[in-house]
This record gives C-alpha cells, structure tokens and sequence, in this order.
C-alpha cells in the first residue's frame, strides 16, 4: 500500500469517530460487492477502550463485519483494496468503469476509495479476509492480511507493507470478505436499539436482495434491522416525486414529508434524510428556511421524511468528504435547498389544520375538558362558551407541553376562568351586528346573561375558596407536623383567608413595587439579605411574608399550630416591624400608604416576658399587631365565606339529586 502517514489519520480518524458510520461504510463497501448478505457481529452498550494518564488501554474487544459478496483474490486486494483515494466509479481497470457492480449491475455507493480507512477512526488494527477472483479448482483465493494504524502513520511517504495473516493465498469454498476490528480507541457501542436505528439511518430506503444482520455478541441476541418506523399525524404526508430545475437541468427527487405525531429528540428520526444511491447523504430540518412560514413552532420538531435524489453522487460529486452532507453552496445545492424550502412551506400550509386538530384532540383527551365545564357550569350557553373557549385553546396549544399534567391543568384552569366573558362578549358581538328589530330583545335578554356570567364566576371563586379552605384545614389537622413554609405559601397565594378584603388585585404591582424596594433597603441599611415571600422557595422560610399593599402594609407572621412565642422570636419580628415603619417614612411615594404597617401573628399561644411584652402590648394597643389562632383563622375564615360554601354545598346536593 501507498499512502501518506497523514492521509492515514485524515481519512480514518478525522471522518469517522461513531462505531455505526464505522460499520456503515463496510456495509457499503459488502453492497458494492454484490453481496446479498453482511452479517455485523458487535458487543453492544460496552466501551471499547479505557484512558489512565494518557494511556489508552485496550479492553479487548472485536468487531466484525462479513459479506457473501464476490470477494477480492490477492491481485484484486493489491490492485484496488490497497490503493487509496482511486474513484472507483472512473477505474478503467474494473469492468463498466466501475460504476455499476459487476454482478447484479448495482449503482455502487463508493467513490472516493476512502472508505477502506474507516475503521481506524475507531481502532488501530484491521484484519482483512477476503476470498474472491476466478473460481478455480480449489475454490476461491485468499486475500488474508492486517493493517496497524501505528505503523501507517508514520509522518513519511513509504510503501506500507500490510502484515500477512494464516491464510493468506489458501483457497476458500465461497467467495466473500471478513472485516475485523481490534486494538480500539477510547469511545463506547451504543445499546442494541441505538445501533440498530443508527444502521437503519444509512440504510433505511430498503435495498433489493441485500440483508443486514446485526449479532450482539454480549447477548447473544440477534438485533433487528427492519426499515424506520415512523408515527406520523393523519393528514400530513405529502408524497413527493417531482424534477426540480437546476440551470436548465432536471434533477427528480422522490420520497416523502409529513409532521410526526411526536417530537423527535434523537438525531435517528428527526428531520428528512435524503438518500442518494440508496445510502444516507444529509439530514435537514427544513432545508435551512428562515423564520416566519406557516407552522414554523411545529415544523422543527416534528418535521420527518424521506427523499431519494441519486443525482447528488452522479457525475458530478455533491456530498461531502466525509459523506456527511451536501454541498449546499453548489449551483445544483442551491436548487436543491431553494425547492426543498418551497416543500416545507407547502407542508406548513397543507397540514396546518391536521396538525391543529390533532393537537386538540389529544388536549381534549388529556384534559377532559368538556366534562370539566359540564361539571362546573350548569347554565347551557356558558358551557357551550366554555368548551368553544377548549377548542381554540387545544388547537394552538404547544403540543410538547400537553406532555406536562401541570400544564394541562392550567390550560383547563384558563378555559373555565374565560367561559363566562366568553358567552357574555359573544351577545354584545349579535347586539353590535344585528340590525334588525328584534336587537332590543336581545339587549334586553343579555341582563339575564350577565346574571348567569355572574353566577358562574361565583360559582368558579366558591370552588377555588372552598378547596383553598379545606387545603388550610388538611394542613393544620391532617398533619401532625405541618411544613411551615407549606403553611405560609397557602395564606400568601389566598390572602383573603385572613382577611376577605385582601384580593389578589390588590397584592399585585404595588405589594411587588414596595417588596423589591424594601429588601432592596433593608439590605442596604442593615447589611443583611431578607426575604419576604414564600413563593417560589422550595425549603427555606421566608423571614416573614408580606400580604397587601392597598392602604396598609400587611405582614403575616405565621408559627406551626402549637407552637408557643417566644421573646426571642418576638423581638426579630418587632424588628421588622420597626424597619418597615421606617421605610414608609423614608420612602412615602413608594409605600403610598395611609400609616404604618399591620401584623397578623398567626400563632396558638405566646410566653414573652419583661420588655418584649411591654412591646408586644404597645404594638397590639397601637392596633398594629392581631394575634389570632389557627383555628380562629379557620373559623373566621369559614364564617366570612359562608355564603361560598353553601354555593358549594347546594350544587354538591343538587348533582348528588
């Protein structure tokens, strides 16, 4: 053999470093041969080498591949095999010019005579049995030799001497060639599936009378090779068999696109695999199309197919070195990419609404909607409202995202909240068109709607206090020793269980504006981080929570039910009361409001002595500081929404009946 140490490792260690593309290119090389079968003997989920120090340690494993293909005697071995970089297909040594196998008249898939190195992309050692040439008498001559990386590197333009093996000039029975790997690099085999769907990539078009079997010589077990299976969304296929026009060429593409029912993470599905000569030659997304077409959100993610265009290795070579890729930046590429960007729009616009409808429907399975809003809403427009509302939602939905229940409940949580606006804006909207004179009628119908809307908004705040109210009651009486910051998140995200009129409207912008600004100032004057909310910390406590901002600032202090005040947990709140004062006196245009702050001290019992009790009762006599029970808050709670409660317990009763 003759060839630079250089090319050696830029040909072999350079292009291929995954053990399946590895695999892929002897495969190849077994389909150029004629062969009908190649059988890859191959330890799957295992590393091929270890490194300590720098060292690689080879943990001695074999891989190997073997065909039933026409072979190689040993003149054929030095004539081609041991000749790198030849284009095979322009050979005038080899029948037809090589282009086409000599055998079944193959379009063959080698090129550029370099595939032979793959494997040293991985190892070091390749062991080459290959019977072939005229049959004589004896059968078929042996070409049986091995090549070591080491040797072939060599930073020197030589001949190399590949190293004769034990039956080197025998005679075999059938002809055929075995390929084996040893002495590995560092790198791993992937599972048994991985592989399989790796080797299926190159492949997957389907070759006629051209078997792949793939043996995981760990398990034992035969691993299945059978064409992609892909689930793809109803009514998105496009079939695809058109010529597109490069400079006045022709060039025919055939296959297909469609959206998948599922986004597709793995390299092994995602995206359209184009084929050319029955092997894979690129993968796109979307044929590099910009933002901005139709269904764009969906298409990256979803986007799949296959496309046959055997031009791209015709006469003139459009795929890259390593066999990876297309050259996009040739005038045929640039058609090719340009056509290729027109067909993901027409499969953006074509199959926009299967794809919406099957967004729905999986929305609708999910989160049982319809079901919801009957349950909910017993008034017929509002319910109808509410599942048109569940329509629209469904169908723009990200369909990722109905993966995650928390989502799904929260979309179904918007649904319901929207339906009673819904029907009320779709009356104003009749109002508003109709111009005939039963308009009055219908004006005068719609104070009965907004009587129903009223009542299912009711309805939805009666649901929403009642399971925040039986949350309190499960916290403090099912649980011998409640969480406190559990304890804290449900008053700060239902205020108004210690206070009705303490809304969420009004703990929004003007509570965020005044906690930003407070911790800001409290760290500045007393060099201490403190924090005032217990949303959105998974262990730590807040230092105290601030509830309202509307008038008077309202601070929650809460202790576990049980639990007895201390001085020493008095005199740290005292504190924050105190700095709080002083921030609304410092700062008035940011407080914006009418005095000093208010504390409800959630707490079963206090034993605070000598000063901190003198504080405490001069806060309680100032009227800044209420101290009430747990089951006080439980109570006082229940008794000021009593009126919700029995809402819910008259529609309980009434589905019950």
């Amino acid at each position: 053999m003759t060839v630079s140490g250089n090319t050696t490792d830029k040909l072999g260690v350079k292009l291929y470093d995954k053990v399946s593309d590895v695999i892929a290119e002897l495969i190849s090389n077994a389909y150029d041969a004629d062969a009908e079968n190649v059988t890859v003997r191959v330890p799957t989920g295992k590393v091929l080498a270890s490194r300590k120090g720098g060292v690689i340690r080879d943990l001695g494993h074999v891989i190997t591949v073997e065909d039933d293909g026409h072979g190689m005697d040993p003149d054929e071995a030095d004539k081609f095999y041991l000749k790198v970089g030849t284009d095979r297909r322009t050979d005038g040594r080899r029948g037809g010019g090589g282009a086409r196998s000599p055998k079944k008249n193959r379009a063959v898939m080698g090129r550029k005579g370099i595939g032979k190195l793959a494997p040293f992309g991985i190892c070091k050692k390749i062991e080459v049995r290959s019977a072939g040439g005229p049959k004589g008498e004896n059968g078929y001559r042996i070409s049986h030799f091995a090549m070591c990386y080491d040797d072939m590197v060599k930073d020197i333009d030589a001949n190399y001497e590949p190293i004769p093996c034990s039956e080197d000039r025998r005679w075999s029975p059938t002809p055929g060639t075995r390929i084996i790997m040893s002495d590995f690099l560092t790198g791993r085999i992937p599972d048994s599936d991985t592989l399989a769907s790796q080797i299926t990539r190159k492949f997957s078009l389907g070759l006629p009378d051209f078997q792949i079997a793939v043996h995981d010589t760990e398990s034992g077990q035969e691993i299945s090779i059978a064409d992609m299976k892909i689930d793809i969304a109803e009514g998105t296929k496009i079939a695809l068999d058109e010529e597109l026009d490069a400079g006045g060429q022709k060039l025919r593409v055939a296959g297909w696109v469609a959206y998948s029912k599922h986004p597709y993470k793995n390299e092994e599905v995602a995206g359209i695999r184009i084929y050319a000569r029955g092997k894979l030659a690129a993968v796109t997304r979307d044929f590099g199309r910009k933002a901005g077409f139709a269904g764009e959100h969906s298409m990256r993610s979803y986007l799949v197919g296959e496309m046959r265009a055997d031009w791209l290795d015709g006469e003139e070579d459009l795929i890259a070195s390593d066999r990876q890729d297309i050259l996009w930046s040739s005038d045929k590429g640039e058609a090719f990419k340009e056509w290729g960007q027109k067909v993901v729009g027409r499969l953006g616009r074509d199959a926009e609404k299967a794809v919406r409808n099957a967004t729905y429907r999986t929305f609708a399975d999910k989160s049982n909607f319809e079901q919801k809003a009957k349950e909910r809403f017993k008034d017929k427009e509002v319910y109808e409202a509410a599942t048109a509302v569940g329509r629209a939602v469904g169908r723009i939905a990200d369909r990722g995202m109905l993966d995650n229940a928390e989502c799904v409940d929260g979309l179904l949580e918007l649904i319901l909240a929207v339906a009673p606006s819904k029907m009320l804006v779709d009356k104003l909207a009749l109002i508003a068109d109709d111009e005939s004179p039963h308009a009055l009628r219908i004006m005068s119908s719609l104070f009965g709607d907004a009587k129903t809307a009223e009542t299912a908004w009711m309805g939805q705040i009666a649901d929403a206090r009642v399971r925040a109210l039986n949350k309190l009651e499960n916290a403090i009486r099912g649980d011998p020793d409640p969480a406190g910051i559990e304890l804290q998140k449900i008053l700060e995200e239902a205020p108004w269980l210690i206070n009705p009129q303490w809304t969420v409207l009004q703990s929004n912008q003007n509570l965020e504006n005044f906690r930003k600004a407070f911790q800001a100032w409290y760290k500045k004057t007393r060099h201490v981080d403190i924090t005032t909310t217990a949303i959105g910390r998974a262990n730590k406590r807040p230092d105290f929570v601030l509830m309202s901002a509307f008038r008077v600032i309202e601070v929650a202090e809460i202790k576990k039910p049980g639990h007895v005040l201390v001085d020493e947990e008095f005199e740290r709140l005292h504190g924050y009361v105190r700095a709080i004062d002083e921030f609304i006196s410092a700062n008035p245009e940011i407080a914006k409001v009418d005095d000093r702050c208010h504390v409800t001290l959630v707490c079963d019992s206090k034993n605070v002595k000598g000063l901190a009790e003198s504080a405490y009762d001069h806060l309680v006599d100032g009227k800044q500081l209420t101290q009430i029970t747990w089951e006080e808050l439980l109570s006082g709670a229940r008794n000021a929404h009593e009126d919700f409660l029995s809402c819910d317990k008259q529609e309980n009763r009434a589905d019950r009946a």
